[in-house]
């Protein structure tokens, strides 16, 4: 278990990410997104992102890690490309990342 980082009192976060945002490597500067809770981090790479949850067999979901483990690749990488497969099953744009 990972305890999760505090800024030190009287330490304004939000100006300090300001002032270090154009020594970013090459970063986006787009203005950063209001987390959804107060004093809660969302990493750029999940602010366009939701959380989806589904109930599924458990053999199902073993045969997933192990698709996973066996590609290495991320079971997330597997899960958009089987999105993807049903959209353009059904006639959709294949959309998700």
């Amino acid at each position: 278990m990972s305890k999760r980082r505090v800024p030190a009192p009287g330490v304004d976060r939000d100006s300090l990410v300001d002032r270090l945002m154009p020594w970013g490597r090459g970063r986006s500067m787009e203005p950063p997104q209001p987390a959804a809770e107060p004093g809660t981090y969302i990493p750029p790479s999940r602010r366009t992102k939701k959380t989806f949850t589904a109930w599924m067999d458990k053999d199902a979901l073993d045969q997933l890690k192990r698709l996973a483990a066996r590609r290495k690749v991320p079971q997330q990488k597997l899960i958009a490309e089987a999105f993807n497969l049903l959209f353009e099953k059904h006639g959709l744009p294949p959309i998700a990342t």
